[in-house]
């Protein structure tokens, strides 16, 4: 009588795919663990301070007044109103355009001298870095003494050309203007070294082949360099506008947004209120302004990214 067997089939993959399964369960629950503690400290370091901030301002919140009283949209209210935080808007509008035109203009001019082959050159890339290195509230000091009306440095030397002792930071022009050199002086360097590392990756055939072609060297940079560096140029001013706009420490050390509040931007007056004032509701609704702005900013910024990346794509 002929014996039939049984021949399990399947088994061994089946088994082999619960084994893989269990594997990589293990692997992502590592993988969970070893972010938590990075996720948890940007929650308690971001995210619930920004709620919280959120929060206080629909609040008339002031430990001087002992207050802390539900008052809705007052706060934004105003915001609206107030003549200091539209002035601080302007001067913060104006600084980030002015401060990042310089800027942008500046360092593509050094980057390219940069790129070029001369003797020291590896010695003025190492001093071009120097204004960058500095804290940004040290070099705000070091601004205010150069600025000083008695005893600065730029006075001392036009003093001893004309005899004239003028007024920098104490005239709301001359005050916002001096803002303005001190922020492109500070952060030029950093530019102008990505800048230059975009440079670098230009491919030199390009210009070659522009060359045998008949372009000259500004034909060159307008047809070649422009066009491959507008991705890099662009996304280096959304995040430079994005600082500028937060800016607050060259402020803060050279003209404490003086006179009067000429050279407050939305940062400074964020800080007056809150730690000067202790208003603390209404200075997180000027937060929660200011927050809107960047994102408004950001938002924009990248947009146009976007599309010029889908254009030199």
């Amino acid at each position: 009588m002929a014996k039939h067997e049984v021949v399990q089939v399947g088994v061994r993959p089946a088994t082999r795919g619960i084994r893989w399964r269990s594997t990589a369960m293990r692997r992502m629950a590592l993988a969970y663990a070893l972010v938590a503690p990075v996720v948890l400290w940007r929650l308690v370091t971001s995210v619930y301070p920004f709620l919280y901030t959120a929060y206080l301002s629909f609040f008339d919140y002031s430990p001087v007044r002992r207050s802390f009283d539900f008052i809705g949209l007052e706060n934004y209210a105003q915001v609206a109103a107030d003549r200091n935080v539209q002035q601080s808007f302007n001067f913060t509008f104006v600084f980030t355009v002015d401060s990042m035109v310089l800027q942008i203009v500046l360092a593509l001019a050094l980057a390219e001298m940069l790129n070029r082959q001369f003797p020291l050159r590896g010695l003025v890339r190492a001093i071009n870095l120097l204004p960058w290195a500095l804290a940004a509230i040290v070099t705000g000091y070091a601004a205010r003494w150069v600025f000083n009306t008695d005893y600065g440095l730029l006075n001392d030397i036009i003093w001893r050309i004309t005899g004239l002792r003028p007024i920098w930071l104490t005239n709301a022009f001359s005050a916002r203007a001096a803002v303005v050199l001190v922020d492109v002086w500070k952060n030029t360097a950093f530019l102008t070294i990505i800048f230059l590392t975009g440079l670098q990756g230009i491919p030199h055939e390009l210009y070659e082949a522009a060359k045998i072609d008949g372009a000259d060297s500004i034909r060159a940079y307008r047809y070649i360099t422009l066009p491959l560096m507008l991705p890099l140029i662009i996304s280096m001013a959304i995040f430079g506008a994005i600082a500028r706009v937060l800016s607050f420490e060259v402020v803060y050390s050279l003209t404490e947004g003086g006179p009067g509040v000429a050279t407050a931007l939305m940062s400074y007056l964020v800080y007056l209120q809150a730690f000067r004032v202790l208003n603390f509701g209404y200075a997180s609704a000027l937060s929660m302004v200011l927050f809107g702005i960047v994102l408004v900013v950001g938002l924009s910024g990248f947009a146009v990214l976007r599309r010029v990346w889908a254009r030199v794509g």
